[in-house]
């Protein structure tokens, strides 16, 4: 029934109740409760105008997000322990939920000391959340313990919310974003401009900053900060510095602790608190992820290591947000407004059992304990006693991140060695912009996120054509547009086999062809063809297959649960019925799960590829509803 009002108002655009029960016929008690679940699961958007008539539409970009909620889930499992990756596996089940009730999910209410695995009723494809899950082993994580305290259950809250993979719930997220623009619109006019005339370029400029002006307030009004905690009253100002235990439990901007320590002793949720997934700063983690890897490709694990804890440095000192404000003349400073991470703060979120002194030239790995000898003849003889505190060292060097003074400076400048060869690169991975904290390091998303875009044409094109194509048009995004005889020309080809690469190029759509006439005739003969190529039009050609990819993918995940069913359907109900299953059925079974399996991976990969093509940018609106 929700599947069916969902298409509905996929296939019809925004509609009303009374226009959604024309068209599907379904009762009006069932259709409430239908629209209600959609609402609740943040797929159905709605607005309700002057003349009381509610307006349901589809919301796009959560529909879309469902695809992700695997990945979601490991993501928070990998760097938050088990127990966060739980919440937000309820969180994405239940759409949003208030505190009170996730922690009823956690049985913490009732047994604040439990030990047993909580709320594993209440969590959906957790076996498959780690299907074609990322792992980065270079962070510190959190241990990997589950949540059976109270304590820990609001100290990982607070944690994701001041990391931003969570996020308060507010009436204004079910509003469509065009009903949301004009009601902002309406305020300020009659606020700012009582005669309601906006006309001319002064006024038009004077406008559109009151409106972003409020649009802003209002959204900060919606974010999570320390007055949202039940703690005794007292409420610190911007700017005040925090408190003792705040400074001891770790200060980072995103919430993350040195040792990946959780506070049980820090003030609690209020219950009522309603609280939702924020995909928006997942899509940070997982662009953290993919530049990783580039590094990694190009520098080695050791450097590429160093460039994701900058990445996840970078990452927890922005709030993104989906339909956040875009300023347009704002282009000039963007490259100032991007934050910036110290070398100090690059080196409290490294693993500290990585060997920094690989990839670096000149430098050696790390030698055995001597007794001074500078040459290394003679071995230091270490007592009962002097074990005991070695072990104690080595101990603090796994929770600290060094061993002593001198060895803490060694690993900063070795850490500032790589963030030096990230900066030497090619491809300008980082930028240092200031001293503070052993150097402030910034990153320049929007290039690097076009040099990945880049890249990834490239492969696409290689594997679908060969490398004469993929040459033919890495030559025309360098030189621009070229004449047949001069391609030939650069490429050392025949204009006959130059001919065929370009029809195939351009009848794919990735290269195209400008018609510049030698005079008024206009004939084909006396008419030159200029050939190039429009990564923007390759991009945007690239996301629409990938969603034809990917739902024609999901149609066939379909129809081969359908080939299974009886086998599948017996299976889920087994323990209920007490049956067995034979072994053509358990073989049938087995089967389903590989072919599942292998849909949902190419799901997933799909899936890499719009968020590199249209997320990481922050600047694609095409699914804002």
């Amino acid at each position: 029934m929700a599947q069916q009002i969902f298409t509905t108002l996929a296939e019809n655009g925004r509609l009303a109740r009374f226009q959604i029960q024309q068209l599907t016929h379904i009762p009006t008690r069932s259709l409430r409760h239908a629209l209600a679940v959609l609402v609740q699961l943040h797929l159905v958007l709605h607005y309700t105008g002057e003349e009381d008539i509610t307006f349901y539409s589809v919301d796009w970009r959560n529909s879309y997000y469902l695809t992700r909620s695997n990945r979601v889930i490991s993501l928070v499992d990998n760097r938050y322990g088990e127990g966060a990756g739980k919440i937000m596996a309820n969180l994405l089940q239940l759409g949003h939920a208030r505190v009170g009730d996730l922690a009823q999910a956690f049985d913490l209410t009732t047994k604040p000391n439990s030990g047993d695995d909580p709320c594993r009723e209440h969590v959906n494809a957790e076996n498959g959340a780690r299907v074609n899950g990322t792992d980065t082993n270079h962070m510190r994580k959190t241990p990997n313990t589950k949540i059976s305290t109270i304590g820990q259950f609001h100290g990982t809250l607070r944690k994701m919310l001041k990391a931003g993979f969570l996020a308060k719930v507010n009436k204004r997220i079910y509003t469509p974003a065009a009903d949301l623009d004009a009601e902002i619109e309406e305020a300020v006019i009659s606020d700012r401009f009582p005669d309601r005339k906006i006309t001319g370029p002064k006024k038009q400029a004077e406008f559109k900053s009151a409106v972003n002006i409020l649009k802003r307030k209002w959204r900060d009004n919606d974010e999570f900060t320390d007055r949202d905690l039940e703690s005794k009253g007292t409420i610190r100002r911007p700017g005040e510095p925090p408190g003792k235990r705040a400074k001891v439990n770790g200060g980072l901007t995103n919430g993350a602790g040195h040792d990946g320590h959780i506070e049980e002793n820090g003030p609690k949720l209020p219950n009522d608190m309603v609280l939702k997934v924020n995909y928006a700063q997942c899509v940070l983690a997982f662009r953290t992820d993919r530049l990783e890897q580039l590094a990694e490709s190009y520098l080695g694990p050791v450097t590429g290591a160093v460039y994701g804890a900058l990445l996840q440095a970078l990452e927890g000192k922005v709030r993104a947000r989906d339909g956040d404000i875009q300023d347009d003349e704002g282009s000039d400073d963007e490259e100032d407004d991007l934050p910036v991470a110290s070398t100090l703060e690059v080196a409290d979120l490294l693993d500290p059992n990585i060997d920094l002194t690989l990839g670096i030239q000149g430098m050696s790995e790390t030698q055995p304990l001597t007794n001074g000898d500078t040459k290394g003849k003679k071995k230091a003889k270490v007592t009962e006693d002097e074990s005991i505190k070695i072990e104690d060292d080595e101990d603090e060097h796994h929770t600290n991140g060094y061993t002593s003074y001198e060895g803490r400076n060694k690993r900063l400048n070795l850490v500032e060695e790589h963030l030096k060869i990230l900066e030497e690169h090619s491809k300008g991975f980082c930028k240092r912009v200031g001293g503070a904290g052993r150097g402030e390091w910034r990153v320049h998303f929007s290039a690097l996120t076009d040099t990945l875009v880049q890249t990834t044409i490239d492969e696409t094109i290689l594997a679908r054509f060969g490398k004469i194509h993929a040459l033919l048009v890495r030559m025309l995004r360098e030189k621009g547009r070229l004449a047949e005889k001069e391609i030939g020309a650069l490429t050392l080809m025949r204009a006959k086999d130059v001919r065929s690469v370009l029809t195939e190029l351009q009848y794919a759509g990735i290269i195209e062809a400008q018609e510049v006439p030698k005079d008024t005739s206009r004939q084909p003969t006396r008419t030159l063809y200029l050939y190039f190529h429009d990564q923007k039009r390759v991009q945007s050609l690239l996301l629409q297959q990938s969603y034809q990819g990917m739902s024609r993918t999901l149609q066939r995940l379909k129809q081969e649960r359908e080939n299974y069913k009886n086998a599948i359907e017996k299976a889920e109900m087994m323990d209920v019925m007490n049956e067995e299953l034979n072994q053509n059925e358990r073989e049938a079974v087995m089967q389903w799960r590989e072919v599942e399996e292998k849909l949902v991976i190419q799901v997933q990969r799909m899936d890499d590829q719009v968020a590199l093509l249209r997320d990481f940018s922050g600047k694609d609106n095409s699914l804002v509803s």
